[in-house]
């Protein structure tokens, strides 16, 4: 009886220290979540700067293909008439 009642309570115990690990095993992927979703902001910022400076440069590399083409056929025109 008494190996019996021992047996329990260490069943007992180690159902709490597992139910302890289980909580701080929880607490340290919800601050893992966090620190990744803090990133993610971050690298959403960043990356929305970075397009944005790329999509000027697209704008002002367009704008001069433009240009130069319709110099190219304006003066193409010129010199047939």
């Amino acid at each position: 009886m008494a190996t019996k009642k021992t047996n329990k309570q260490a069943d007992i115990q180690q159902l709490y220290t597992e139910q302890g690990r289980l909580d701080a095993h929880a607490t340290n992927v919800m601050l893992r979540l966090d620190m990744l979703i803090e990133e993610l902001r971050e690298f959403k910022q960043d990356s929305k700067a970075r397009m944005n400076k790329f999509e000027t440069w697209m704008v002002g590399i367009v704008a001069i293909a433009l240009t130069t083409l319709l110099a190219t056929v304006g003066s193409l025109l010129m010199r047939l008439l």
